[in-house]
C-alpha cells in the first residue's frame, strides 16, 4: 500500500489508502467508536474499542456467532487467526434483509483488557482491501 493515510489515537493506529475516506464522528454518537471509514463504493467499516472482562477469543467466538445467527446472519466462516502477530477472531457472514443484501466481515482482538472490533459491511468484494488495512494495525499497550 502506497500513499497511505494514518488513523491514530491513544489506543491504536492503522493505515489506509485514498480509496477510503475517514468520516467525522460526532462526540456523543458512540463513545466507543474510534473511526468509521467509507469506501468509494459506499461500503464502510467501523472501529470500536472498549474495556472488557473477556480474556479469551475462543469463548467470545461462540457469543458473537450466536448473536449474528440470532440477527438472521448466515455465517460463511469463523476462525481464530493471527494478524500482525496478534490473535484475532475473524467472522465472515452474509445478511439479507428486504432492503439490501450484504457481507459483513468482523475482526476482533482482545488486548490489555480492551476489545477491538473492526466491522466491514459491503456489497462488493472488499475483504482483501480490509485485511490490508488490518495488517498495518498497531495496538498501543498499557491502555487505561
Amino acid at each position: 500500500m502506497e500513499n497511505l493515510n494514518i488513523c491514530s489515537n491513544e489506543k491504536l493506529s492503522f493505515k489506509y489508502n485514498d480509496d477510503w475516506k475517514l468520516d467525522e464522528i460526532p462526540d456523543n454518537s458512540n463513545p466507543d467508536c474510534i473511526a468509521t471509514l467509507t469506501y468509494k463504493d459506499g461500503s464502510y467499516f467501523n472501529v470500536i474499542a472498549y474495556q472488557t472482562e473477556w480474556t479469551s477469543l475462543e469463548m467470545f467466538k461462540e457469543v458473537v456467532e450466536n448473536s449474528l445467527i440470532n440477527d438472521g446472519a448466515n455465517i460463511i466462516s469463523s476462525m481464530i487467526s493471527k494478524i500482525n502477530g496478534m490473535n484475532s477472531l475473524q467472522i465472515h457472514s452474509h445478511i439479507s434483509i428486504p432492503e439490501i443484501s450484504f457481507d459483513m466481515f468482523s475482526v476482533i482482538f482482545i488486548e490489555d483488557g480492551f476489545l477491538f472490533f473492526f466491522e466491514l459491511r459491503t456489497v462488493s468484494d472488499l475483504i482483501g482491501e480490509f485485511m490490508k488495512i488490518l495488517e498495518t494495525l498497531e495496538i498501543k499497550h498499557d491502555l487505561e
